[in-house]
Parts: C-alpha cells; structure tokens; sequence
C-alpha cells in the first residue's frame, strides 16, 4: 500500500513539474497598463467637508442647547433641522433590521464560525431571533457536513485495514 502511494505521488509530481515547464515555456509577456486615477478625490478639503456636514452641525447645536429633543418630536413639528439628516443609526454596518451583520449573511456566519457564529450574529443583530435561526441551520449544516466526512474517511480506513490483513495472512 505504501508503495502504491509512493509511486501515485511520484507520477501526479511529475506530471506537475511537466506542466508548470510547458506553461513557463508558453507564457507571453502581458502588457499591463495603470488605468488614470483622479487624485483629487484622495486631497482632503476641511471647507468641503465643512460645508457638507453644515446640516449636522446646526442640528447638534440645537440638540445640545435643548437637552431631551427627539428625533421624533422634530419630525412631528416638520423642523427645517432634519431636513437633509436621515433617523436611522447604522451600527456596525448594520442598516436596517432582519439584515445580516456586517453584510455576511448569517448562515455563513453559523458555517464557518459554528456556535461562536451563531452567537455573534446574535449579539450584532440585536438579538434578531430569525438571524440566530439562520446561523444554526448554517451551523448545522457543516457538522453534518463534517459528520458525513468523517463516516466515509472511517469507512475508508476500515476497508483498508481489512484488505491489509487479508493479505499478510
């Protein structure tokens, strides 16, 4: 058995070797080119920035002077203040509820991370009780995954075994 593994690794090795000459020995020289970039949009302008954030920090002033307002109290009495500011806080990426943390849908997050997952995406949901369910089919999924592998890899192995003792007797 040792030397059928020996001799399989020798010939897919050489067989490796030979292609990597082959696609060395054909390979053309590519011609790369850097497209243009506009370098003013990497040039940081506090005027800009300024102007653009005016909005917010007229709101913030008023907030700040008159402790207790409300997002929601403003947008009752139709303030000028929030016209052009949005209500909605997006927490670590998050931007409204039911959708996955940080843009990673949750069933992956169960997949790859198992109950650690699971437990993130609850914890970053808020306690979203349907994105924790999504993480546990993910989670579920790869320990059947992993089960499954692990049966053949065992029934793999058992077969080997008894196919070497029939031999040496």
């Amino acid at each position: 058995m040792k030397k059928t593994l020996l001799k399989s690794l020798s010939v897919f090795l050489a067989i490796v070797l030979i292609e990597a000459q082959c696609q060395s020995l054909s390979a053309k020289t590519i011609e790369i080119t850097v497209p243009s970039v506009d370098e003013s949009v990497f040039n940081f302008d506090e005027n800009e920035l300024k102007s653009v954030m005016s909005d917010l920090i007229v709101l913030e002033n008023y907030v700040n002077q008159n402790e207790g307002v409300l997002y929601g109290e403003l947008a009752e009495t139709g303030s000028e203040l929030i016209a052009n500011v949005g209500s909605n806080a997006a927490p670590l990426g998050m931007e409204q509820e039911g959708e996955s943390p940080l843009g990673i849908p949750a069933f992956l997050w169960g997949c790859v991370l198992g109950w650690v997952g699971i437990l993130l995406v609850y914890m970053l949901t808020d306690k979203d009780k349907a994105q924790a369910k999504k993480a546990l089919n993910g989670c579920l999924v790869s320990a059947g995954a992993i089960a499954v592998f692990y049966v053949v890899y065992i029934v793999w192995f058992i077969s080997v075994i008894e196919e070497t003792n029939t031999y040496a007797y």
